[in-house]
Order: C-alpha cells, then sequence, then structure tokens
C-alpha cells in the first residue's frame, strides 16, 4: 500500500508541501512575537478541531465552522493588523535585501559598550536602538535628524541631562547614529511591563514589533537591558552586552551562500520541524485524502428472504472479490466487517440456481462505487427442510 501511495504523489505535490511548509515556518516564528503567541494556541486548536471534524464526516460541525470562518478572519485582521503589516514588511525586505543589513563595525561596538558601561556606572539613563532589517520610520515619533558617525562624546552628550533629547531614544543604523531624541511605540503587555519606566515599555514596544535590538540604561539602578524579539532582559555586566551585541551583528551581516544555508539549518529547529509535519499532515489530509483511491476485499455472499420450506444447502463461492472506488480517507473509516453480497432468494426455488451478482446486491456505505465483482455469478443451491 505504501508503494501505491507513492505513485499519486507528484512533483507538483511536493512543490505543494514545500510551499506550505514555509508558510506554516513563517507564522510560527511570528507567532513567538508579543501578543500573537497566546492567540495562536486557541487558533491551532481550532484547526485541529475542523480537520478532525472534516476528515470524519461531522457535517453540522463543519458546516458550523464554514459560517463563522469569514467572521473570525475579520476578527483576526483588526487584532492582528499591526503585526500582520509587520509580517508581510519583514517578507518584502527580506526578498529585496537578501536577509542582511548594516551593521555598525566592531569598533564601534567596543565604543557603544564601553560608553553605555560608564552610563550604567554613573546612572544616566539611555536608549540605543540598533536598526535590523525591519524598516522603522512608521514605528518612530518625533525626534530629529542627525546622520553623525559614531563615537563616545556623541552618546554622552545625547544623553546628558541637560539635552533636549535625552528622554527619547537614539537610532543607529549601520556605523551612522540617524536619528536622536525619538519616541517608541509603548509596549501593551501588561504583564511584562509591570514596573517598567517608560523607556523600558519603550524599548520592549519596538522589540515585540521589529527585529530592532534595543539597549536601555536604567538611571534608577544603573542596570543594562537588552529587548529583542518581544523580550526584554538585563544583562549581567559589560561583557554580556558585547556577547549579546557581537551575536545580533554577526546574525544580520551579509554571509556566503555556504555560511547562510547552515545558519538558516541552525536557528529555530523546533519551528521547522512543526512546520514540516504540519505541511504534511495538512497535505495528507485535505490533497492526498481527497484523491481517488481503490482497494479490494474479500466479502460473505447472503442470502435472505429463502422460501418456505426451503433451506439454503450452500453458496459457491461463499465470498467474492469486491473492489471499491472512492476518496482515500473514506477507507480509513471504513469497516470491512460489514461489507456484504447480499442476494435475494424469494423468486428461488428447490436446487441450484445461478445467482448474477450487481453492484446493487454490494451492502456498502453510500460514499463508495463498486468497481468490479469477482466472480459476478455465483451458484446458490437450496433445498428442503426449513422454513427462512
Amino acid at each position: 500500500m505504501v508503494l501505491s501511495l507513492l505513485r499519486v504523489v507528484g512533483p507538483a505535490d511536493v512543490l505543494d508541501i514545500a510551499l506550505v511548509a514555509v508558510l506554516v515556518y513563517a507564522l510560527l516564528v511570528w507567532f513567538k512575537r508579543a501578543r500573537a503567541a497566546v492567540m495562536a494556541k486557541g487558533m491551532l486548536v481550532v484547526a485541529a478541531v475542523y480537520l478532525f471534524a472534516r476528515t470524519t464526516g461531522m457535517v453540522m460541525t463543519t458546516n458550523l465552522f464554514h459560517a463563522f470562518f469569514a467572521v473570525v478572519l475579520v476578527a483576526l485582521l483588526i487584532i492582528f493588523q499591526e503585526e500582520l503589516r509587520s509580517l508581510f514588511e519583514r517578507i518584502a525586505v527580506w526578498i529585496l535585501s537578501g536577509g542582511s543589513a548594516p551593521q555598525p563595525t566592531e569598533r564601534q561596538l567596543d565604543m557603544l559598550v564601553r560608553t553605555l558601561g560608564d552610563m550604567a556606572r554613573q546612572r544616566i539613563g539611555s536608549l540605543v536602538v540598533l536598526r535590523g532589517r525591519d524598516p522603522l520610520e512608521r514605528h518612530l515619533q518625533g525626534g530629529w535628524s542627525l546622520g553623525g558617525e559614531l563615537s563616545e562624546p556623541l552618546l554622552k552628550s545625547i544623553f546628558d541631562f541637560h539635552s533636549e533629547g535625552h528622554d527619547g531614544a537614539l537610532i543607529i543604523e549601520g556605523e551612522k547614529a540617524s536619528r536622536f531624541g525619538v519616541r517608541l511605540p509603548l509596549s501593551r503587555d501588561a504583564v511584562k511591563t509591570a514596573g517598567l519606566g517608560t523607556r523600558h515599555t519603550a524599548a520592549l514596544g519596538l522589540a515585540e514589533l521589529t527585529d530592532a535590538l534595543c539597549v536601555v540604561v536604567s538611571e534608577e539602578r544603573g542596570v543594562i537591558s537588552v529587548a529583542e524579539d518581544g523580550r526584554l532582559e538585563p544583562v549581567a555586566g559589560v561583557e554580556a552586552l558585547r556577547a549579546r551585541l557581537e551575536r545580533y551583528r554577526s546574525e544580520r551581516e551579509p554571509l556566503a551562500a555556504r555560511d547562510a544555508m547552515g545558519d538558516f539549518f541552525a536557528k529555530n529547529g523546533r519551528e521547522k520541524l512543526v512546520a514540516a509535519a504540519t505541511a504534511g499532515l495538512l497535505w495528507a489530509l485535505l490533497v492526498l485524502g481527497a484523491k481517488e483511491w481503490r482497494q479490494s476485499f474479500a466479502v460473505p455472499v447472503l442470502v435472505r428472504n429463502i422460501p418456505s420450506g426451503l433451506a439454503p444447502s450452500g453458496v459457491s463461492p461463499a465470498t467474492v472479490r469486491l473492489t471499491l472506488v472512492g476518496e482515500l480517507r473514506q477507507f480509513f473509516w471504513l469497516r470491512p466487517g460489514r461489507l456484504a453480497v447480499r442476494l435475494d432468494a424469494s423468486q428461488f426455488g428447490a436446487g441450484r440456481r445461478l445467482a448474477p451478482v450487481g453492484e446493487g446486491n454490494v451492502l456498502r456505505p453510500p460514499h463508495f462505487s463498486v468497481e468490479d465483482i469477482s466472480p459476478d455469478v455465483v451458484v446458490v443451491e437450496l433445498g428442503g427442510g426449513g422454513g427462512g
């Protein structure tokens, strides 16, 4: 049966599975971010129930899902409109840029780490944003254009208490400080932002919407925190900050083809496995399960409505070979023990009788058609003795 299944899998099916796997993988990575993660679990449960109902032929449940799908789709578009815009932006940027983004040089990162460490010791509050691949313009408000070379004096002057833009964020794009005094979107996650100040809430808000890395220095505690991928975490000193920034820089630098392939397979391994399994399962249920399938069964021949005063002496052969045709998934729920060929003997007399076997004699579920019956004629022998 496995070989028969492989014969129905064509190049289009393989490409179909691959494209769906990519889409599922993109959604899983997106679901890891911000509010989408909680909603994703509920959506997966609903999808599983719908697939089960459709596969098992639960008509009423399937129709109810169809009736509410349009409403649910509109609701999801409203709830996740910001996240969806970010997702499509990310796809476009990835295609156009090849997945890379300009980053500060190693010397500039060393300077940035050293300067932020000094600010933490001196309790100078600051918020620095390193842009990744995602565009930031529509998330930023206010501030002033700068376009200056990164340097320690520049950073310290921007976040000096007397500077007009010290309460805002400094945006670093590549090797330049592009803007300062910028207001960032605030996170709406009440759990993650409990007890946090405005700088930390803003850093988390931008990290929830983009792939930027935000570094926050608390002026009250002198602690350095990093917000990335919808998470805000304190770092244990400047060396830990250096390692975090170097990793972020290396992940977004242009890679050679071999390195890019290895980097792709090294990250999000669990999501890739789930995406591949989900695409395969969906194809099996929705595509493979709908393909035409035929299977043969040995079914018994039953004689009924035997005239009074006669009794069956024998049926030859006692079983016939029956070939049924239907959707593959319907065969999973078929109980072969309930298949039978029934012959009406109400018009038979005593002795041997050739009885033709046709599709109308086959007891089977209505969604199966009969392709072949072998043999299509059986011998029924009735003798005297008992009523039937």
